[in-house]
């Protein structure tokens, strides 16, 4: 769904220096709303009904929750609890396709950039969700671009983020964090999406970027610096041409959700499908269950522990033909 907006190949022009400074992008800012106690659990929030399909019965039709705004909503996390959302915003509409012009001012102008948002930042929202808020992982000044939030059931947030380039003023792969400490997975390629399993000790993340989906098992019992393997098949598809991405798993670790484009491996449009674990070692599983589709992209799914309500990202496409992309929630009404 969503890559590294910013290269970190960018970070490299501050060591040469800018010749030529843009002019600040035209953008669409927003004030983040101070902390708010979140609303009982029994608070529903509101929203426009989107166009997505879930396909086990009992779901809700999915809406797009109102702390969404023009700008880029991507990688939501939901809490256990359901009192929260994390997720990664940026205020540019259009992110794809301002990715150039907008890597410039940022390494032109680091602090002006970081200020404004314009490196990215994970964001929270309190339940209802109806406003959102930086997260304190984001607020320390320093103009690195962090996403794709994970909070484990025991409370440790996971992320990734570009902050090593900005430390050693040179291009380093984009690196998994554990509450603002770095994980050395001794891998020189860039990763994404963590999700960390302490049931089964199971890191899981992308590597490279959004291509596959990779494992590293005893993780915790490592110091997190374990071997990493691409995880099987079929939880990653034979056909090298599909994205497979975005691990979701339950508290026992034994149903696993992924991102995929493996119903359309020319088109690139991604799907969120189900597949449960038949070994104790997760070298078996099933074949993948159609979860949740719509007409445009769908990513990204994550679900509250007990699993009565789920949030995921979808893609919508303007009437200039540019993309966004939204958040959006629903919840279990009925018994499946």
């Amino acid at each position: 769904m969503r890559k590294h907006m910013l290269p970190l190949i960018a970070v490299l022009l501050v060591l040469v220096g800018c010749a030529d400074q843009p002019d600040l992008p035209t953008i669409l800012t927003a004030t983040p709303a101070p902390p708010t106690t979140p609303a009982p659990r029994a608070l529903h929030p509101t929203g426009e009904p989107g166009s997505a399909r879930i396909h086990e019965p009992g779901w809700s039709t999915p809406i797009k929750l109102s702390f969404n705004d023009d700008g880029w909503e991507d990688s939501p996390y939901i809490t256990r609890d359901g009192s929260q959302i994390l997720f990664f915003y940026h205020p540019f509409p259009d992110l794809v396709t301002t990715v150039d012009e907008l890597t410039e001012y940022v390494v032109a102008h680091p602090q002006e950039a970081e200020a404004q948002g314009l490196d990215g930042k994970i964001y929270v929202s309190d339940r209802p969700f109806t406003s959102r808020r930086v997260h304190p992982i984001s607020q320390d000044g320093s103009p690195a671009l962090e996403c794709c939030p994970y909070v484990s059931p025991s409370g440790e947030l996971f992320y990734v983020s570009n902050r090593r380039s900005w430390e050693l003023m040179k291009d380093v792969p984009v690196s998994i964090y554990r509450d603002g400490e770095r994980l050395d997975l001794r891998t020189d390629q860039a990763v994404d999406n963590p999700h960390y399993c302490p049931a089964r000790d199971e890191l899981w993340f992308d590597c490279p970027s959004d291509a596959n989906l990779c494992v590293m098992r005893n993780a915790a019992a490592t110091g997190f610096q374990g071997q990493v393997t691409v995880a099987p098949y079929p939880v990653n598809a034979r056909d090298d041409r599909v994205q497979d991405s975005q691990a979701f798993l339950t508290d026992d670790c034994q149903t696993l959700y992924i991102t995929s484009s493996r119903d359309f491996p020319d088109l690139g449009r991604t799907q969120i499908y189900r597949l449960r674990r038949l070994d104790e070692e997760g070298l078996q599983w099933s074949g993948p269950e159609l979860f949740i589709n719509s007409e445009t992209l769908v990513a990204e799914v994550s679900m509250t522990a007990d699993g009565t309500e789920l949030v995921f990202a979808q893609v919508f496409w303007r009437e200039d033909g540019t993309p966004g992309i939204d958040i959006y929630y629903s919840r279990k009404v009925t018994s499946p």
